[in-house]
């Protein structure tokens, strides 16, 4: 794969997710939040995700508790088993197991080291990334999770190393229920309703309903679910996730950014 550079932002969408520019106005400091409404969803998927170049044996497995609190559940680069600080540069060594979203807002540097993964295999998990200086993200790392979002000065992703929502998206927004309709297979929807696949002119069993129809300039929804078979399988794959990089001045990405 050939490296990009880009000056400035990025605006980018993908079907059954996208990753764009925005700002979130976050608190000051490292949070992990609650868990997500589908903790025990995807568990079994991380493995799926890390390639097998994966060489770090450490792992670290964040847990939070039952009722998290901002003041309750800061986290330093200590806690996260890395080397300095979030406010100068924090190196991350081992792999990172997430339960819950994961808040990062601070004034330094994040490195993330080769091999090394950050993972939240549940539908809808949220890591976001916000610091004033640069962010690296070392050869065959990745960042794993229903939603990331990174913002920084410079953001250097190494060869083969990735961001993956792929799956891992949450529930719909509140304006559409997001899912398809009987058990002929239709498609996944975002911009619109999925293909059905029923072959005369029925329109009741339709595929994922219309996801973002009225922020289709700056999309932020999951992708939908596609349509199951049977009532024992009543959904296909679970719709994509979002991904949102701001960088402030270069963008190199040698490697991969999927939903």
């Amino acid at each position: 794969m050939h490296p990009v550079v880009i000056h400035g932002y990025l605006f980018w969408c993908i079907l059954f997710g996208h990753f764009f520019l925005s700002v979130l106005p976050l608190s000051s400091g490292q949070y992990i939040g609650k868990p997500t409404e589908s903790e025990n969803g995807l568990s079994n998927h991380s493995g799926s995700f890390l390639s097998e170049s994966s060489e770090i044996s450490n792992s670290t497995y964040v847990q939070t508790s039952s009722s998290p609190s901002l003041l309750n559940d800061l986290v330093s680069c200590e806690d996260l088993e890395g080397v300095g600080s979030f406010n100068t540069t924090c190196l991350l060594n081992s792999n990172l197991h997430l339960n819950s979203n994961l808040y990062v807002l601070d004034t330094g540097n994040l490195e993330i080291l080769p091999h090394v993964s950050i993972v939240c295999p549940i539908e809808g998990c949220f890591i976001s990334i916000n610091v004033s200086g640069n962010v690296k993200v070392g050869q065959y790392a990745a960042i794993i999770a229903g939603s990331v979002v990174i913002s920084a000065a410079n953001l250097t992703m190494g060869p083969n190393s990735s961001i993956n929502t792929t799956s891992l998206g949450g529930p719909p927004p509140s304006q559409t229920s997001g899912t398809p309709v009987g058990y002929d297979g239709a498609g996944g929807g975002h911009g619109g309703r999925g293909a059905s696949c029923l072959k005369n002119n029925h329109t009741n069993f339709w595929g994922g309903d219309v996801y973002a129809w009225s922020t289709l300039s700056e999309p932020w929804s999951y992708g939908s679910k596609g349509g199951g078979t049977s009532a024992e399988h009543q959904f296909g794959g679970s719709g994509g996730g979002c991904v949102m990089l701001e960088v402030k001045d270069i963008l190199y990405l040698n490697g991969s950014v999927t939903a």
